[in-house]
């Protein structure tokens, strides 16, 4: 397909269940809001429900149904909250399962290192910690799904990471830069598929589970609000400009939870020349060179599990 859009989409979604986090501006709520208007069951979560529940009132039209839709807490950065959010779930009568699971919270390129409340440098503690762990605990309510998707949010700024000795330092104690740092969490989101997909496929019983990575391109979401350096400075003048608006940037993300047709493993972005805007197509991954080093691969993942002390069964 060429040129995927909404109306590419299921217009019936009844029965399917959806966990995202991060839904209070940008792609977040183009995307819980069009899973939810189709008569899914979306489950949000946030750092402040209230912002949520505001930017999905914003976005709805007199005609939609978002009886569906509900946002809890969830700061993805504190492990504490992470655990807290996945019991919710957990013990949800009305969750049986997970048909899809949207990692799409994040910030960006802070302009100076900052920790989480567990002592991890917040970019890496909010873009891939708190997600592995996420997963990890959540991964039993995606097995009984007929079907299921997990989807990470990588992005071109992968491309920013060109040495080795970063893995050394994935904590960012040595040295802070902020897109490198940023970078860094990007390219997790590679590794974390393919790690997770090996891992799935050793298991005993065939894993019905795929998982994905997807690139926004360039979209004006406030994700650049707080960004430092050149390249935010550029961004942001370019807002409403060169940028794309929410709802398309939304689409690649969109198109990886309920095309069917997805092969296992892909990368989603915008199929333009340059890969900052066009519609969603099944790209390669940017800075393949790193991203497809076993051995980085593995110093992540094993970062990720001592830092949060997820298990995997």
């Amino acid at each position: 397909m060429t040129n995927w859009t909404l109306s590419d989409a299921p217009d019936d979604l009844t029965g399917k269940i959806y966990v995202i986090t991060g839904t209070s501006s940008g792609i977040g709520t183009v995307v819980a809001h069009e899973l939810a208007r189709r008569g899914a069951k979306v489950v949000a979560g946030n750092r402040n429900v209230q912002k949520a529940q505001k930017a999905m009132n914003a976005v709805k039209s007199a005609s939609d149904d978002l009886s569906g839709f509900s946002t809890h807490e969830l700061d993805v950065s504190s492990l504490a909250s992470v655990r807290a959010f996945a019991k919710q779930v957990q013990s949800d009568a009305i969750i049986p399962h997970i048909d899809g699971l949207i990692l799409n919270a994040g910030i960006m390129a802070l302009p100076e290192r900052k920790v989480s409340v567990d002592g991890y440098e917040l970019q890496m503690a909010t873009n891939v910690l708190g997600h592995h762990l996420l997963t990890s605990l959540l991964l039993e309510k995606l097995k009984p799904a007929p079907s299921a998707v997990v989807v990470s949010t990588s992005s071109s700024a992968s491309s920013s990471v060109n040495r080795r000795a970063v893995w050394d330092d994935i904590n960012a104690e040595q040295k802070y830069e902020a897109w490198e740092v940023y970078g860094l969490s990007k390219i997790a989101a590679y590794q974390f598929r393919d790690e997770l997909r090996e891992r799935l496929s050793q298991t005993a019983k065939p894993s019905k589970i795929k998982v994905l990575s997807t690139h926004p391109g360039l979209t004006a979401t406030p994700l650049f609000d707080a960004s430092q350096g050149t390249l935010a400075t550029i961004f942001r003048s370019a807002k409403g400009v060169f940028m794309m608006a929410p709802a398309q940037g939304a689409l690649s993300t969109l198109r990886a939870v309920v095309d069917e047709t997805i092969p296992d493993g892909s990368f989603l972005g915008p199929g333009g020349w340059t890969g900052f805007r066009g519609p969603p197509k099944v790209i390669k991954d940017y800075n393949q060179k790193l991203v497809q080093d076993p051995e980085l691969r593995a110093k992540m993942w094993a970062y990720c599990d001592t830092a949060t002390g997820a298990i995997w069964t």
